[in-house]
């Protein structure tokens, strides 16, 4: 059985922009909508970014967990 594998461009540990409470936020890599103003032109190719299974996002999103708990903003939705 194969993985899930998610190509990835950055990552922000401490979002707090467009909203209450502090984010961890994941941008992927590969977007092919490519948006006239886009903001992250770099993350267009699709052959960029470091390779990640969902395992390991979650694993580096929950060592962030306590942040989280304290902005009353926990939650994996």
């Amino acid at each position: 059985m194969s993985e899930n594998i998610a190509r990835v461009h950055s990552f922000e540990s401490f979002g707090a922009v467009d909203g209450p409470g502090i984010r961890f936020v994941i941008f992927m890599q590969g977007c092919s909508l490519k948006c006239k103003y886009c903001h992250n032109r770099d993350t267009w190719p699709i052959n960029s970014g470091m390779e990640y299974t969902v395992d390991e996002l979650i694993a580096k999103i929950s060592r962030y967990k306590n942040y989280f708990t304290v902005s009353k903003r926990w939650s994996y939705s």
